[in-house]
C-alpha cells in the first residue's frame, strides 16, 4: 500500500510540474536566441486565461470533439501514473511497457479524429500527415521496446529501472538505444526537426493543424496533454536507459537524492531540445522518413551490438 501511495504522490507532482517544465523549455530557447522570454510560470497564467474563455465548435464537428479534448488529456494523465519519476519499487503490479505505449497512442488517435472532425482543410492534412509519420515510428519504438526486454528480460518499467540503478557503466548497444530513443520523442512529440511547435505556417505545421479551430478548455485539454505526453516520454528516457539516482528504497536521503538527479537529467533532455529547436529548421515532410530510417538503423544496431557483446 505504501508504495501505491508514493507511485500516486511522485506521479501526481509530475502532472502538476510539467507546465513549469515547459515553461523552464521555452526560457532555454529564449536565452539562447538572446532575449529575455517569459516567466517560467507563464504556462500556468495561459492555461488559467484558456480555461475562463469559452469554446468555439465548427459547425460541423461531431461528438469527437466533445469527447477528443477529455480522452486525450486522461490517456496521458493514466500513462503518467503507469511510471516511475523519483521512486522504483521493482514490483510488476502495473508498468508494462506495451500497455504505456498504446495509453500514449490514444492521444494520438483522437488528436486525428479532432482534425478530421472540424471538417477543415488545414485539420486534415495535419491528421494525414500525423499518421504517416507515426507508421513510421511504431517499428522503432518496437524495436527499442525489444532491446530493453532483451537486455533486462523484462517488459515492466518499474522492474527495468529498478534492475538499472545499480548499473555503473552502459554499453556502446544501450547508449545507442538511448539515442534511437530520443529521437522517437522529438519525433512522437511534434519537435524539430519533425515539426515546429511554435508556427502557424500552413505548409509546415503538424500538431497545430489538427488542434488550429480548438478554444477554450478544448484547448486547454489538448495542450496540457501534449505536454504531459512530453515530460512522460522523458522520463521515461531517464528511467529506461540512465536510471542511476532513483530511489529504490524507503528514506529521506534516498528521496533528496533522486529528487535532485531527476531535475538535473530531466534539465539536460530539455536543455538538448531547446539547442536543436533553436539551431535547427524544420525538415521537409519527405525528409522525415531519412530521421527515422537513422533512428531505426541505430535500434537495429543496438540490438546487433547486445547480441554480439552481451
Amino acid at each position: 500500500m505504501k508504495y501505491i501511495l508514493i507511485n500516486f504522490i511522485q506521479s501526481l507532482a509530475l502532472i502538476i510540474l510539467t507546465p513549469l517544465f515547459i515553461g523552464i523549455l521555452k526560457k532555454f530557447k529564449a536565452v539562447l536566441r538572446g532575449y529575455k522570454g517569459f516567466n517560467i510560470f507563464q504556462v500556468y497564467y495561459d492555461y488559467h486565461k484558456l480555461f475562463k474563455k469559452g469554446r468555439v465548435r465548427s459547425s460541423y464537428s461531431s461528438f469527437i470533439t466533445d469527447l477528443g479534448p477529455i480522452v486525450s488529456l486522461a490517456a496521458a494523465i493514466t500513462a503518467a501514473f503507469m511510471i516511475p519519476v523519483i521512486f522504483s519499487s521493482g514490483q510488476k503490479t502495473f508498468g508494462s511497457m506495451f500497455l504505456i505505449i498504446f495509453i500514449i497512442a490514444i492521444i494520438k488517435f483522437f488528436n486525428t479524429l479532432i482534425g478530421l472532425d472540424c471538417a477543415s482543410t488545414f485539420g486534415g492534412m495535419g491528421s494525414s500527415r500525423e499518421l504517416f509519420i507515426a507508421m513510421l515510428v511504431e517499428p522503432i519504438m518496437f524495436i527499442t521496446i525489444m532491446f530493453l526486454y532483451f537486455e533486462n528480460k523484462s517488459l515492466n518499467i518499474l522492474h527495468i529501472s529498478f534492475m538499472n540503478s545499480a548499473v555503473s557503466f552502459y554499453s556502446i548497444g544501450h547508449i545507442l538505444a538511448a539515442l534511437s530513443f530520443f529521437l522517437l520523442i522529438l519525433t512522437e512529440n511534434a519537435r524539430l526537426p519533425i515539426d515546429n511547435p511554435e508556427t502557424h505556417l500552413e505548409l509546415t505545421m503538424i500538431h497545430e493543424a489538427m488542434i488550429l479551430d480548438l478554444s477554450g478548455t478544448d484547448l486547454a485539454f489538448v495542450e496540457l496533454a501534449s505536454q504531459i505526453k512530453l515530460i512522460v516520454f522523458s522520463t521515461i528516457l531517464i528511467n529506461l536507459f540512465m536510471p542511476f539516482g532513483i530511489a529504490t528504497t524507503l528514506g529521506l536521503t534516498a528521496f533528496l537524492k533522486a529528487i535532485g538527479f531527476y531535475i538535473i537529467k530531466l534539465l539536460v533532455i530539455l536543455f538538448i531540445i531547446s539547442i536543436i529547436e533553436t539551431s535547427m529548421a524544420k525538415s521537409r515532410l519527405f525528409r522525415v522518413p531519412e530521421l527515422l530510417s537513422a533512428a531505426f538503423s541505430i535500434a537495429i544496431a543496438a540490438i546487433s551490438l547486445n547480441y554480439f557483446l552481451g
